[in-house]
């Protein structure tokens, strides 16, 4: 994905993440018919739980496989890391249970949440305010400063990154982190390490050249 094709210059978190943002809300203005995805999507998505064929203990690990589902006018292999990230995150909160099925979450973001027809993927801020929406307890912050506090006190995350800190047109990519026995294990990252530090997680990705842009840090429920 490469919404930051359309920002020019260098900017600090904030406001990469409001152009982005902006984006979602141009989109939203725009009539959109997204029906057709909807049937397709439900099909791919039962073939896909029965065989299991890009899961890996229910997460979704290999995004690459995910070339039958769309989201908008793309696929989930090239543009859908947020809407995957987002359904990792709800299967290990809610205990391995299936609270929403991935064609659900793909239609919700449709509507609300996509960036040009879902081929630039979708705003981090729709991730959080739909988290939210579910009343789910959720800290954002688009201060890189503040993530491995976060990391410390909170139990899942979705984090944002540009793949090189100092080309603002190189894609961005969006995944889930859990905590496992006080270590971070990042989802659909092609990483299968275990970190002390959100910081330690981005710094093993893309060489060390990754930077953060946003991250929700959720609890879990007592």
């Amino acid at each position: 994905m490469s919404v930051l094709s359309r920002i020019p210059g260098k900017l600090n978190n904030r406001r990469v993440i409001g152009v982005i943002d902006r984006l979602r809300r141009l989109e939203k203005m725009i009539p959109r018919n997204f029906s057709l995805n909807d049937r397709s999507n439900i099909e791919a998505y039962a073939a896909r739980l029965e065989s299991g064929k890009g899961f890996v203990k229910g997460l979704i690990e290999r995004q690459a496989e995910f070339t039958d589902m769309s989201l908008g006018k793309s696929t989930l292999d090239y543009s859908g890391c947020e809407v995957i990230a987002v359904y990792n995150l709800l299967w290990k909160y809610r205990g391995g249970e299936l609270v929403t099925p991935l064609p659900e979450l793909i239609e919700t973001f449709e509507a609300d949440g996509i960036l040009y027809a879902g081929r630039f993927g979708v705003s981090p801020r729709s991730i959080r305010d739909y988290l939210k929406g579910r009343g789910i307890e959720v800290n954002y912050t688009e201060d890189e400063g503040d993530f491995d506090l976060l990391g410390e006190f909170c139990d899942h995350f979705i984090v944002t990154v540009m793949n090189d800190r100092d080309d603002i047109f190189r894609q961005i990519h969006t995944f889930y982190i859990s905590k496992e026995d006080g270590r971070l294990i990042a989802h659909n990252a092609g990483s299968k390490m275990r970190y002390y530090t959100i910081s330690e997680v981005i710094g093993a990705l893309k060489g060390g050249r990754a930077k953060g842009l946003s991250l929700i840090a959720v609890k879990d429920e007592q």
